[in-house]
């Protein structure tokens, strides 16, 4: 690209600004940009901003804000990119060799000798089981001894305090003038118990759905869970530790994701303040700042 022909984008909208009298404070100010940012944009210094993504949309928001063609400003630095990545060597990934076809059943073999000869070495040589030591023997029965004593303690103690409850219900219905003998006796006894027994019931249920709940922050299979809610657009880009992108674009306000994957989570956030919670198998994590327009990479836990 001849910088004869096509004014740079920075330089194009720095003019405009000037024409203008717009200062740059003013101009970071109202884009939610750091000064440092609008400076290089202005000077065309693309080596000291983000990724061209972000890039290209400060341009845009800066082309608006100054009454300028947005989309034009903006195909002119993505044309600066393209031309820029054709000038550079093209990187492929280096593929691993397959593994030997050999030695998936070469270990399961010695799998199995290992496993036949721990079964040798343990098995009893008369096919029955040792006999346990004298000691360990009056352990084993005094150890259940105790087990039956506690059992019949807390038997004795249910029993003792089902009587009292039953002895509190008689009481009641005598007061009341009612006979305890008479058929509303028992059946008002048995909807005290019911009623004692559904709360119990309700309380376990309750238990149960919070369980539930702490559950839902965790992922199956063994992955880690990360969970993003955002305030605002934010442009993000999330990879695990295994390199796989579970997630890359433009998320809207309001907007929420749960992403499964290896921790741990390589994240870049376009906005950081655009994102209002940020969670890691349930635990809160906090970014490093909070500014709007402020683009963070972090590596969490």
């Amino acid at each position: 690209m001849s910088d004869d022909m096509v004014v740079l984008p920075g330089e194009r909208c720095r003019r405009a600004r000037e024409a203008q009298g717009m200062t740059q404070a003013e101009a970071a100010q109202r884009l939610h940009l750091s000064l440092t940012y609008l400076q290089s944009l202005d000077a065309d210094d693309y080596e000291r901003l983000p990724e061209a993504t972000f890039v290209k949309g400060y341009l845009r928001n800066y082309a608006r804000l100054l009454g300028l063609p947005a989309e034009e400003i903006a195909g002119t630095f993505q044309q600066m990119v393209n031309e820029d990545a054709l000038d550079k060597p093209l990187l492929l990934p280096s593929i691993a060799p397959p593994p030997a076809a050999w030695l998936k059943p070469l270990l399961i073999a010695l799998a199995l000798v290992v496993l036949v000869s721990l079964l040798w070495a343990f098995w009893p040589s008369k096919g029955e089981l040792p006999a346990l030591p004298d000691k360990v023997q009056e352990m084993s029965q005094q150890s259940e001894a105790e087990a039956d004593a506690s059992n019949n303690d807390m038997g004795v103690q249910r029993q003792a305090q089902f009587d009292d409850e039953m002895a509190g219900v008689t009481q009641g219905a005598s007061l009341n003038g009612t006979d305890a003998t008479d058929e509303g006796g028992p059946q008002a006894a048995a909807e005290s118990i019911s009623d004692i027994t559904t709360e119990d019931v309700g309380n376990d249920d309750s238990q149960l759905q919070n369980n539930d709940d702490v559950s839902s922050m965790l992922a199956a299979n063994g992955l880690d869970r990360l969970s993003l809610s955002f305030t605002s657009n934010c442009w993000i880009k999330v990879t695990d530790a295994n390199g796989r992108t579970l997630r890359q674009g433009e998320q809207s306000g309001g907007a929420s994701l749960m992403l499964d994957g290896k921790a741990p989570f390589n994240l870049t956030l376009g906005n950081a303040g655009a994102v209002d919670e940020l969670l890691v198998n349930g635990k809160a994590v906090t970014l490093p700042t909070d500014s709007p327009g402020k683009v963070v990479r972090i590596s969490v836990p």
